[in-house]
């Protein structure tokens, strides 16, 4: 049992019946965008107040909250916006908004300076978080990103911290997103890419959803692609809003529910359009209480290895005083 305190935090991060139900509010200037579009126009002490905002609503309702430690982690933190007893994931990564770039922002991964999974550790958050634009056919480029996974999962290993991994599909130049082949072969790459990190140490898998929800065959595929992907992994898993619409994202979880999904990580499709806009708050609880019953009825609850029975056999009187030591001694 090497990996006690990384158990401990990913039932942090989960609700009390093993579902991660977590909302997402670590956006940057796209959420800046959604009060101006001019984001340099948009005070700091907005976007806290606004995040803070969307956080006490969505803290009724997660077991875990997202947070970006430019706006809203540690404000969340320091005025108990955040609840003791909702966990807390912290992205690790610094995203650069490029228009130029297919995504949207820039492709080479980032790691935000002076934010480390030490920091994140003392802070008292229970996970750590990295996006990554990953084409494998980008050879060097992908190579660089499974090293950069490899050592940071070594990393949040030794701090008995859970790493979430959210590998993204874009289409690069010539690639239309909305022919079928290339649509195909997101879906092959998505359960491809889950896989392989999964290998280098992620604990959880942010994924996005696997195909598309216009046609009943379309939503047949997908839900082939997602019992695939579900097939290849040892770790639990989560969609993404990836910005689509509520009403979309409810069916892409029911989908993905049923082929083995732990539950979601969403932003946007929850809560998009109730930024600076008090009134529309009741309606972001009413759509994660809905999202929560879709997990709850179809989902698979993330479990910790050991059952009662085997607990003593699994940990001897004196496990205690060898915990740790191979990493941090070693």
């Amino acid at each position: 049992m090497e990996r006690l305190g990384t158990i401990r935090r990913l039932a942090r991060l989960a609700s009390s019946d093993g579902f991660f139900l977590v909302a997402a509010l670590d956006h940057p200037e796209n959420y800046l965008a959604l009060l101006d579009p001019d984001v340099t126009r948009v005070p700091h002490e907005t976007v806290v107040a606004s995040k803070l905002e969307l956080a006490a609503a969505l803290a009724g309702h997660a077991s875990a909250l997202l947070l970006d430690p430019v706006w809203s982690l540690g404000a969340a933190i320091a005025t108990g916006v955040l609840p003791g007893h909702v966990g807390l994931l912290a992205p690790i990564e610094q995203l650069v908004y490029t228009p130029q770039q297919p995504p949207g922002w820039a492709v080479e991964p980032t790691l935000r300076p002076g934010w480390t999974v030490g920091k994140i550790a003392n802070l008292g958050a229970d996970g750590v978080k990295l996006i990554l634009f990953y084409r494998t056919e980008l050879a060097d480029a992908a190579a660089g990103q499974r090293k950069l996974v490899a050592d940071l999962a070594a990393e949040c290993q030794a701090h008995d911290l859970p790493l979430v991994v959210e590998p993204i599909w874009y289409p690069m130049t010539g690639e239309d997103p909305t022919d079928p082949a290339v649509q195909r072969r997101r879906a092959d790459a998505i359960v491809a890419s889950a896989a392989e990190f999964a290998r280098l140490g992620a604990d959880i898998l942010k994924v996005q959803f696997p195909g598309m929800v216009g046609s009943a065959a379309e939503r047949a595929s997908a839900a082939d692609a997602a019992s695939a992907l579900d097939a290849g992994l040892s770790r639990p898993w989560v969609l993404l809003s990836e910005g689509a619409g509520y009403e979309d994202f409810a069916v892409q979880m029911e989908i993905t529910a049923k082929a083995g999904a732990s539950g979601y990580i969403a932003g946007r499709a929850v809560w998009g359009d109730a930024v600076g806009r008090p009134d529309a708050l009741p309606r972001v609880g009413e759509r994660l209480a809905a999202l929560n019953a879709i997990v709850r009825a179809h989902g698979r609850p993330w479990t910790a290895p050991v059952r009662p029975e085997q607990a003593a056999v699994a940990l001897p009187p004196t496990w205690y005083e060898s915990y740790g030591r191979v990493r941090f001694e070693g």
